[in-house]
C-alpha cells in the first residue's frame, strides 16, 4: 500500500500543478509577457499565491487557505482553522490581517487568527510562497498569510458617491445561512466604509451522521477611513468580533463567547522622490468564555468546566524604503505586545478554580534591514533581522480539588511558583531571495533562510497537565517546560516559473532542518503524570525541544485550451520526521492535488473540480496519532454575472456523498454522539449552496 501511495503521490506531483502568473511581488522578475491570469480568484506569482476570497463559497476563510499550494487547515471546529503551510502549523505560520498581527484569546486556538475574517467582506488572501522576508512578520517561521478586507475602491473624482455590495448565501447541511453588506462613500482622496456579516448554523451533517457539537453563530463588523493623497496614504479602522455557542468537537471545550474589539490605522508617506515612510498600529481585546456542558453531553457535577479566558494587546511597525541607484534599502523596527489570562472554574462548586495562565506577559521587538539588487535578468534580496523575546507570568494555584488530586495539583503550583519565569530570547533571523530569468519564458527561484521563534505561552507555562496547547487537539495532558529554547528553521527552496503560450507552471521543492523543534515527549514529572492519569487516564507530555527536518513539493499548472476552458490543478507534498528518535511529526497533511476543469463565457462560469489526498500512515507515536485513508471528492460551482453588478452562485460540495475523514481534522471528544469519541471526524454530506451578491455603485 505504501509503494502504491508514493507512486500516485509522485504522480500527482508531475501530473497536477496551481496556476502560475506574472511575478508581481517583492523581490520577483518582472516578466511582462506573462499576465496574471484569474480563474475562480486564485492566481499565483512567483513570490506569492493569491485567492479572492469573497468570491468563496466557504464559512471559514481557512477553507479557502488550503485551496493553495503546499497549505491546509487543521479544522478544530466550524470556525477554528488553524493554518498550516509545507508543514508547519499554529503559531509558526503568521496570520495578519491588513498586515496587523491578531492577539488570540483561548489557549487552544478557538479563535485562531483565520477565524477573525468573515468570507463575504474578505477581499483575498495572500500566502507568501517560499521563505518570509524578515520584513514581512517577526517569528515567520513557517510562513505568513495576509488577509486584506473588502473596504471597497476609492471614486475617480472629486465628488463623493455611494456604493455597496449585498450578499447572501443558504446551505440546507445544518440550515447554514451567511449574510453580509458593505456601504463605500467615497471620492478620489477619501474613503469611508461599513462592513458587515452575519453566520448562523445549526450544525453539520456527514454521510455517517450529525457532528455534534458543531452549530455557529458568529458576527463581523468593521469600520473605517481611509486617505489618499499625492503624497500620502492612510487607513484607520474599528472592528468587533462576536462569536456565541459554537462547537469545537476537537476540543475539550466548546465556545460560548468570543466578544472582540478590533483597532487598527497604517499609512505611508513619500518624503522624496526615493525615500517613503510607512508605520502600522493594531490593537484587538478578546473575552472569552468556553464550557463542556452547555453544547455537549454534560459530565458527572464534579468534571463540569468553565474556562474564562482573555487575551489583549497589539502589534506595530515603523520602517522605511529609500531607492538608490543600483539599490533598494527597507530597515525598520517592529514588535507586537501580547497579555494573556485564563481561570478554570465549576459551576456546581464555588470553591473550585484553577489559575491556569495568570498575567502572562510576551513581547516581541524586532529591527531589521534588507537589501534588494536589481539587474537585467535577475533580483537578489538580502535581509536580516534581529528579535528579542521577552516573557513572564504571575504565580498560579488551585482551590476546591479533594485528596491526592489537591495535593499533587499544589506540589505543580508551587514548583512553578517558586521557578525562574522571567524569561529572554534574542535571535538572528536571515533570508536570501534570488530570482533569474533564464529565458523570456523561465524564471528560476532561489531562497534560503534562518528563522527562529521563541516559544509560545502555552508551551513554557502550561504548569497543571491540561489539554490548553494552541489547539494541537490529539486528546493528550500536557505541561509545559520552563527550560525551553528558541526553534530555528534553516530552510531551502528551489523552483522554476514557466510560460509558454497557454500553459503555465510553477513548482517548488523545499527542504527544513528545524532545530530545537518543540513537541510533546513524555515526561519524567511523576506529579504531573499521576494528576494527568486522574483525569484523563493517561502519562501527561511535555514540550521539550527536539530535531526535525520536513521535506516535500507544491507545484501548479493552468492549460488555456481555449479562451473559454481552462484546466488547473495543485499538488502538495510533505513528509516530516523527528531526527533524534525514530518517530514522524504530528499532524501533518498527506500528499494531495486538484484538478478543475473551468468553462467560462461572458456570463457564465462552471468549475467542476476533483480534490485527492493519499492515505497517511506515517503518524506519530508520541501523539498517539492515528493514520486515515485516501479519498477524492468531487465539487461542482456555478456562477451567474449577467451583469457587472450582479452574482449568483450554485455549489455543490461533495457532490458524490463520499465519506471521508481529513487527516488534519480533529479528534471527536464528544461522548453520546453519531461520531464515536476517539474518530477522526467526517468531511461534509453532499450539500448544495445557493447565493446571491449584488452591488451597487
Amino acid at each position: 500500500m505504501k509503494a502504491v501511495s508514493a507512486a500516485f503521490a509522485a504522480a500527482l506531483l508531475f501530473a497536477t500543478f496551481p496556476a502560475a502568473a506574472a511575478d508581481t511581488g517583492e523581490g520577483g522578475v518582472q516578466r511582462g509577457n506573462i499576465e496574471e491570469i484569474t480563474v475562480f480568484g486564485k492566481y499565483l506569482s512567483s513570490t506569492a499565491a493569491h485567492i479572492d476570497v469573497i468570491s468563496e463559497p466557504v464559512l471559514d476563510v481557512a477553507e479557502s487557505l488550503a485551496r493553495l499550494p503546499g497549505a491546509d487547515t487543521n479544522a478544530n471546529g466550524r470556525l477554528s482553522g488553524i493554518a498550516q503551510y509545507r508543514g508547519l502549523y499554529g503559531d509558526r505560520v503568521v496570520v495578519t490581517v491588513d498586515g496587523i498581527g491578531m492577539i488570540s484569546g483561548g489557549p487552544n486556538a478557538m479563535d485562531a487568527p483565520l477565524s477573525y475574517l468573515s468570507p463575504m467582506i474578505t477581499e483575498e488572501l495572500i500566502l507568501e510562497r517560499g521563505i518570509p522576508g524578515v520584513a514581512s512578520a517577526p517569528e515567520s517561521v513557517g510562513g505568513h498569510v495576509d488577509a486584506r478586507l473588502a473596504r471597497g475602491a476609492f471614486g475617480s473624482g472629486d465628488e463623493a458617491s455611494l456604493s455597496g455590495m449585498l450578499g447572501l448565501r443558504y446551505s440546507a447541511n445544518g440550515d447554514t445561512q451567511s449574510s453580509a453588506g458593505r456601504l463605500t462613500y467615497a471620492n478620489r482622496m477619501h474613503r469611508l466604509s461599513l462592513l458587515a456579516e452575519a453566520d448562523r448554523s445549526d450544525g453539520i451533517d456527514t454521510p455517517v451522521g450529525r457532528i455534534s457539537p458543531s452549530q455557529v453563530s458568529r458576527d463581523r463588523f468593521d469600520v473605517s477611513y481611509a486617505y489618499s493623497g499625492e503624497l500620502t496614504d492612510a487607513l484607520f479602522f474599528v472592528g468587533a468580533l462576536e462569536t456565541v455557542d459554537t462547537g469545537t468537537p476537537a476540543l475539550a471545550m466548546d465556545i460560548r463567547d468570543i466578544s472582540t474589539v478590533i483597532y487598527g490605522a497604517q499609512f505611508s508617506r513619500q518624503l522624496t522622490p526615493a525615500w517613503e515612510l510607512y508605520g502600522k498600529v493594531g490593537y484587538n481585546d478578546v473575552d472569552h468564555i468556553m464550557d463542556n456542558f452547555g453544547l455537549r453531553s454534560a459530565p458527572p457535577p464534579m468534571r463540569v468546566r468553565q474556562n474564562d479566558t482573555e487575551g489583549k494587546g497589539g502589534t506595530f511597525e515603523l520602517a522605511s524604503t529609500v531607492e538608490l541607484s543600483a539599490a533598494t534599502l527597507t530597515f525598520g523596527i517592529d514588535g507586537r505586545r501580547a497579555e494573556h489570562a485564563s481561570r478554570i472554574t465549576n459551576p456546581n462548586n464555588p470553591a473550585f478554580f484553577v489559575n491556569n495562565f495568570n498575567n502572562i506577559e510576551r513581547d516581541v521587538t524586532g529591527a531589521f534591514g534588507v537589501v534588494a539588487l536589481e539587474t537585467a535578468d535577475s533580483n537578489w534580496e538580502l535581509g536580516l533581522r534581529y528579535n528579542e523575546v521577552s516573557m513572564d507570568a504571575d504565580v498560579v494555584g488551585t482551590g476546591g480539588m479533594m485528596g491526592m488530586m489537591a495535593m499533587n495539583a499544589q506540589a505543580l503550583a508551587d514548583a512553578f511558583n517558586a521557578s525562574d519565569r522571567s524569561k529572554t530570547f534574542g535571535s538572528v533571523d536571515a533570508v536570501l531571495k534570488y530570482r533569474r530569468s533564464l529565458s523570456d519564458e523561465l524564471a528560476l527561484i532561489v531562497d534560503v533562510g534562518s528563522k527562529a521563534r521563541a516559544p509560545s505561552y502555552q508551551e513554557m507555562y502550561l504548569w497543571l497537565p491540561l489539554q490548553a496547547t494552541g489547539g494541537l487537539a490529539d486528546g493528550r495532558s500536557y505541561i509545559g517546560n520552563l527550560d525551553l529554547t528558541p526553534e530555528r528553521n534553516n530552510e531551502v527552496v528551489l523552483g522554476l516559473h514557466w510560460e509558454t503560450g497557454r500553459f503555465e507552471l510553477s513548482p517548488r521543492v523545499y527542504y527544513r532542518d528545524v532545530d530545537d523543534y518543540i513537541q510533546g515527549v513524555p515526561t519524567s514529572n511523576m506529579t504531573a503524570n499521576m494528576v494527568a492519569n486522574m483525569m484523563g487516564g493517561a502519562n501527561a507530555l511535555q514540550f521539550a525541544n527536539v530535531d526535525a527536518e520536513i521535506s516535500g513539493a507544491d507545484i501548479g499548472w493552468r492549460y488555456s485550451v481555449s479562451d473559454r476552458i481552462v484546466v488547473d490543478g495543485n499538488a502538495s507534498v510533505s513528509n516530516g520526521r523527528r531526527t533524534d528518535v525514530k518517530d514522524k511529526l504530528y499532524r501533518l497533511s498527506p500528499a494531495n492535488a486538484t484538478v478543475a476543469i473551468n468553462l467560462i463565457d461572458e456570463e457564465n462560469s462552471v468549475r467542476l473540480e476533483w480534490i485527492g489526498f493519499t492515505e497517511q500512515d506515517d503518524v506519530s507515536a508520541y501523539n498517539d496519532e492515528s493514520p486515515s485513508a485516501g479519498y477524492g471528492i468531487v465539487n461542482a460551482l456555478w456562477a451567474w454575472e449577467p451583469t457587472s453588478l450582479v452574482r449568483l452562485e450554485l455549489q455543490a460540495i461533495n457532490l458524490l456523498d463520499k465519506g471521508y475523514q481529513p487527516h488534519t481534522a480533529g479528534i471527536n471528544r464528544v461522548r453520546d454522539v453519531d461520531i464515536p469519541v476517539g474518530e477522526r471526524l467526517y468531511g461534509a454530506q453532499r450539500s448544495v449552496m445557493i447565493g446571491a451578491m449584488l452591488q451597487f455603485n
